[in-house]
């Protein structure tokens, strides 16, 4: 495969793909996690239309079963980052095997090398994007219609999985000499980072129930910050030096 190949503009899908075949666990994993999120999501809707329980709203304030579905958001955020994470674990594969150095040696500076890993990831996190926000709709119609809360879970997963993946990717390959190689596996430092930003989606909305939507936007709204901002400083975050082995 030449390197005008692997850099032309389907780089994303050839990246895509040798990301998959390398790891197939972490794709199954995040359709996996894909569809707990979308139960989450649904389950309540779910126990209204068998009559099990009445979403009727409080008039002290929101119920828990009406802001639970917004749980399932971060949910879908992290299956986003397990589906993508073959791509950061390809990256730290070509690392240790001078297959970036290769690309360096052919002429390549390191924005051309750290776009294609990126672009992958976001087709492969865009791919599963679509179709927790198609199924989830679909089983919300299913239901009965679909509410209010179901179009705001379909708003919010898009809007903080894809800046998410976007930043974890950018952060991890900034942070590549900080990581140690370990037999037989390699922890991206940059997922940890994507799972930790997420984290206050998880408790703070049914902790605080009255500002759920405002603080899963807010907290939409900084990782969008984060990850244009890790974009435009990529090029100085990310030094030739750092894609050699």
């Amino acid at each position: 495969m030449s390197t005008r190949t692997i850099f032309s503009s389907d780089s994303g899908v050839v990246f895509a793909k040798r990301g998959i075949s390398l790891s197939k666990s972490y794709v199954i994993l995040g359709v996996a996690l894909s569809l707990v999120g979308i139960i989450l999501s649904n389950l309540f809707h779910a126990l209204n239309s068998l009559n099990l329980i009445n979403l009727t709203p409080s008039t002290s304030g929101p119920a828990i079963e009406s802001v639970f579905p917004l749980v399932g958001v971060p949910i879908m955020v992290l299956s986003a980052l397990a589906f993508t994470t073959p791509v950061l674990l390809l990256y730290v594969y070509d690392k240790n095997n001078g297959v970036l150095e290769y690309f360096l040696s052919l002429g390549m500076d390191q924005s051309d090398v750290y776009r294609g890993y990126l672009k992958a990831a976001l087709l492969l996190a865009s791919a599963l994007v679509v179709f927790e926000v198609a199924v989830n709709l679909g089983i919300s119609l299913a239901l009965g219609g679909i509410t209010f809360i179901t179009l705001e879970v379909s708003a919010l997963t898009p809007v903080m999985a894809i800046p998410d993946v976007a930043f974890a990717m950018i952060i991890m390959m900034a942070f590549s000499s900080l990581q140690k190689q370990r037999v037989g596996s390699n922890q991206p430092l940059g997922i940890a980072i994507g799972v930790l930003i997420v984290l206050p989606t998880y408790v703070l909305p049914l902790a605080l129930p009255t500002y759920a939507i405002f603080i899963d936007f807010l907290v939409a709204g900084v990782i969008v910050v984060l990850s244009v901002v890790s974009f435009l400083l990529a090029s100085r975050l990310i030094s030739r030096e750092k894609l050699l082995p």
